[in-house]
């Protein structure tokens, strides 16, 4: 692509996030850490040299070092909102000044693309993998990432409870969930720990991404199944209660329930809507993939021939065929041309370093016992989930059952009312079960727990046999076949998933 057609974003005098940048599918919110920084103010027009580029500066802007010697400039209106001053340091004087922990938007760049600054004159390039900025005071920037990753952090909705998770925690109340001993925290070799830190920034924002999206997707479905039960019942309620009669003094009030029937029709009618046009299951998809895909690159790194001569960017396409793995645009072959040059160089002679294959060694199996432990708190949440909710309904139904036959001994409209509201229930809670596939996620959990600890099995048995003989090609091999067994497992997911769209049915 040529310098004329890179795409270019626009800096602006206006307060506020651009809307290019707060509608792009992979922006994340992040937040800037407080770091120090020393700053000098100039006297006069000058040209400072970015990384990104040569920026103009005019009397009085901020010319800032930051931690990694990288310079880059702030004008002096926006200078205060965005740093302040650390004793004995003068507010407007040159000196150390601390940032303010403001939230910006980000995004992670999988092509090469241009930001003109605010003067119209200022034009910084951006490279694959690096972030595009707002700042929200109409200001653009292009932070590269490893200085993303040391000076911001991706915020969201994880420390909340969704609410599928709400309503999941509130159907296992009472329940104790059998665990396995938790595994200790995997220890990269540091050797893989650049390449880790490289790619770092991105892996937490598709991460981050796809949380945000998958509460949004599950949480739907499980609020329209429950709302859909509860619009059954406030359409007999007024029955049920006698308002409905003229002779009762709330009788005027009865509509208050049609009126909360059609609002919770509404409710369910918004989130289909909303869900479908903002794409909540492709979102959750595709970022999940690419964060599980980033997440192995640096333990697919030592397999990679770097000598080999390829115009393939995207690490696992090297060493696996195309339908083994899912394609994700740009972005994973952007993590890898952004990694590559640290892997060249690090990896270069790792399989002659006896200490560096023992290291490589533990720390895949100490991944993949991470991955087994949660493999197997899926499975046990799974099936405890589907067995309480089978007694819910079994009780739901059994006691809609009872009503009916005492109705035909007492006619009341309550007892109608009960023989509406809780087969609706009833049938909501196994639609939204169903929809989230607890049953074929269990299953598939429980099945990995056996496969990964076959997998970890015959990795330490290849390590004994490798280290004895030093020939690597066999633990090369059982390495390469687990992370096979992880790109199968995920694949199985997306599939599993993907034909679930937001619509009842």
């Amino acid at each position: 692509m040529s310098a004329a057609t890179l795409p270019l974003y626009r800096s602006t005098s206006r307060r506020g996030f651009s809307g290019a940048i707060r509608n792009d599918p992979r922006r994340v919110t992040a937040r800037k850490l407080v770091k120090e920084i020393d700053v000098i103010f100039a006297d006069g027009p000058c040209v400072v040299r970015t990384n990104e580029g040569m920026v103009h500066v005019r009397p009085g802007d901020a010319i800032i070092t930051g931690i990694a010697g990288e310079h880059w400039r702030v004008s002096r209106s926006h200078f205060a909102r965005r740093y302040r001053p650390v004793p004995p340091t003068v507010d407007g004087r040159a000196g150390r000044y601390a940032s303010r922990p403001k939230r910006i938007l980000a995004v992670p760049m999988s092509a090469a693309f241009e930001v003109l600054l605010a003067d119209n004159v200022s034009r910084l390039s951006g490279r694959p993998g690096d972030w595009l900025v707002d700042y929200g005071d109409g200001s653009l920037g292009i932070i590269s990432p490893s200085i993303f990753a040391t000076t911001y952090e991706v915020v969201g909705a994880t420390s909340r409870m969704a609410l599928h998770q709400l309503i999941q925690k509130l159907l296992l109340l009472g329940v104790r969930l059998p665990s396995l001993p938790s595994p200790p925290a995997p220890q990269p070799p540091a050797a893989l720990q650049p390449i880790m830190d490289a790619i770092a920034a991105g892996h937490r924002a598709f991460d981050q991404r796809a949380i945000d999206f998958g509460h949004r997707y599950r949480s739907g479905f499980w609020a329209i199944y429950i709302l859909s039960a509860i619009a059954v019942l406030f359409a007999v309620l007024p029955l049920a209660l006698g308002w409905d009669s003229p002779r009762h003094r709330l009788h005027p009030y009865s509509g208050v329930w049609a009126v909360g029937e059609v609002l919770v029709i509404a409710a369910v009618t918004g989130i289909y809507w909303v869900g479908l046009r903002r794409h909540w299951q492709g979102e959750w998809l595709r970022a999940r993939t690419t964060a599980e895909l980033a997440r192995y690159l640096p333990m697919l790194a030592p397999l990679i021939d770097f000598n080999a001569p390829t115009k393939e960017a995207d690490w696992y396409m090297r060493i696996f065929v195309p339908d083994q793995h899912l394609r994700t645009g740009g972005d994973i072959p952007a993590l890898c041309a952004l990694a590559e040059p640290l892997a060249r160089k690090l990896l270069a002679a790792a399989w002659n370093d006896r200490e560096f294959v023992a290291s490589y060694s533990r720390w895949t199996i100490e991944t993949l016992e991470e991955q087994r432990h949660y493999h197997h708190r899926t499975a046990t949440r799974q099936h405890a989930l589907l067995h309480r909710v089978h007694v819910v309904t079994t009780w739901l139904f059994g006691l809609t059952a009872l009503g009916a036959l005492t109705h035909l001994l007492l006619h009341t409209i309550f007892l109608s009312m009960l023989t509406t509201f809780f087969p609706a229930l009833g049938a909501s809670l196994h639609g939204a079960l169903a929809q989230s596939e607890a049953y074929r996620l269990g299953k598939t959990s429980e099945r990995l727990v056996t496969q990964l600890q076959e997998a970890i099995d015959s990795i330490r048995a290849a390590f004994d046999k490798s280290m004895s003989s030093g020939d690597m090609s066999a633990l090369k091999s059982a390495i390469q076949a687990a992370i096979a067994l992880i790109l199968e497992e995920h694949q199985d997911w997306h599939l599993l998933v993907r034909p679930h769209a937001l619509p009842l049915g």
